[in-house]
């Protein structure tokens, strides 16, 4: 799963905040203790507060990103005199967890995925925030739309919070379209593969454009290949992994391995070989006419636009497996999440600038203008000046269809997307003689993972 790069520039709306204060944590990870009711403090009264510090911990490197955080947390400081921030950037999930192991962790982490929310949850790694957000009146069901509480909670607990969000989109060039003859986009992965093939141009032995490359190792593919587009879900009821047991899989690896077989192994492997190092930059395959079709993240309509702006190009839903057509307009949603430390030993400010960060919607909606990501709120959704622009309007509507998801997380991380997605790879090289079997032994690899990781 491919995260964009969180850019954050914005001007903090100060107007309204909130501050809990008097909770305690009775243990690693657990929730406030009902002996220490939590309280809410309005900002008026936040400005007799005593002067605290904390420390914020960030994934981004790249220069400008630095600069733009350590702005929006300068003017928290401007507004609230009492609260000074430390940025920290460059840190990541492992980095996070030995911190907090340590007994030194910073008191807000904001990590570029998802994946590990229920791993942090379920170790104790990370405090829950129901307690802070029930204190501070905060509606989450209100405030977030359903597609970010599926990444952000783990068995019924919010332990974090989203920071924009992600959706995946069909690109694909009009013009190769008109020349073709084809008047509208692909809805399902049948009509996918025969636009595909009447989108490819070879030039003798050669392919000079491919129609559609399906190789989940490719671009931002593997988001093809979490659940949304098939109508399936990684686990049953009891928590078993459904590869084998739901034959929408095996449909959507048919699908798969025959559209590469169409184009041939060599020849799928040199242009994933020459295009994967460019997926954001000029020499993207769209870009390059090398594609007629991709899948992509809602970042890539702000790379296009500095990179070709003239380049006219459509964005859709993802096509599905023909099975669930009715779903068509569903999308795998995902994006940067922000946590409090079990261990933060100021929890009340921490999460005083994580609402901040999280809630508000000058923040948010400027922030998304500056890394190409979704607002992550229904308030900074309504706000958002491009929430009607023909190319983020339909990435919009992805991420607000009540049919999107992020897989179901577990204590594994991502260690299980990791298992499957090494199986799929190793049955699109034409490793696995037998799918069904196939299926079946990734199944209990996944189940044996989970079940380690519950100890």
């Amino acid at each position: 799963m491919r995260i964009s790069v969180f850019r954050p520039a914005a001007i903090l709306a100060a107007g309204g905040a909130l501050l809990v204060a008097g909770c305690t944590s009775s243990g690693p990870g657990a929730s406030p203790s009902s002996s220490a009711p939590v309280s809410a403090i309005t900002s008026s009264q936040a400005a007799s507060h005593a002067p605290t510090t904390i420390t914020v911990w960030s994934f981004n490197t790249l220069p400008h990103e630095v600069a733009a955080f350590k702005k929006t947390l300068a003017q928290l400081h401007t507004t609230y005199p009492w609260l000074t921030v430390k940025f920290v950037p460059g840190k990541d999930d492992a980095a996070f967890a030995k911190a907090v192991a340590a007994g030194s962790p910073p008191d807000v982490f904001v990590s570029s995925t998802p994946d590990n929310v229920g791993k942090f949850c379920y170790n104790g790694t990370v405090a829950p925030l129901d307690a802070y957000l029930e204190a501070a009146k905060v509606d989450v069901p209100k405030t977030f739309p359903a597609a970010t509480l599926v990444y952000t909670k783990y068995q019924g607990k919010q332990c974090a919070l989203p920071l924009l969000a992600d959706a995946y989109a069909l690109f694909y060039n009009k013009k190769m379209f008109a020349d073709a003859g084809i008047t509208e986009p692909p809805k399902t992965m049948s009509e996918l593969t025969a636009d595909a093939k009447k989108l490819t141009v070879r030039n003798g032995a050669t392919i000079k454009t491919f129609g559609f490359v399906p190789r989940s190792d490719y671009n931002n593919n593997s988001s093809i290949y979490v659940g949304s587009q098939s109508g399936t879900k990684y686990y049953d009821g009891s928590g078993k992994a459904t590869f084998a047991s739901d034959a929408k899989w095996a449909k959507l690896l048919d699908w798969d391995k025959n559209l590469n077989e169409y184009y041939g192994g060599a020849a799928v492997q040199k242009f994933v070989g020459t295009y994967n190092g460019h997926s954001d930059d000029a020499k993207n395959a769209l870009l390059s006419g090398a594609v007629a079709m991709e899948v992509d993240g809602e970042w890539h309509v702000g790379e296009i636009a500095d990179e070709n702006p003239s380049f006219d190009y459509g964005v859709v839903p993802v096509p599905v497996v023909d099975d669930v057509a009715d779903t068509y307009g569903v999308g795998n949603t995902v994006g940067t999440v922000a946590y409090i430390p079990s261990g933060s030993k100021n929890k009340e400010a921490a999460f005083f600038a994580l609402q901040q960060l999280t809630t508000s919607t000058e923040f948010l909606t400027t922030l998304a203008d500056t890394v190409f990501n979704i607002p992550s709120t229904f308030d900074s959704l309504k706000a958002w000046d491009k929430a009607d622009d023909p190319h983020w309007a339909p990435l919009v509507k992805i991420f607000q269809n009540p049919g999107s998801y992020y897989k179901e997380l577990t204590p594994a991380g991502d260690e299980d997307s990791a298992t499957f997605g090494t199986f799929i790879q190793q049955y699109e090289q034409g490793k696995v003689s037998d799918l069904q079997k196939g299926l079946a032994a990734a199944a209990k690899k996944v189940d044996k993972v989970n079940a380690a990781a519950k100890g």
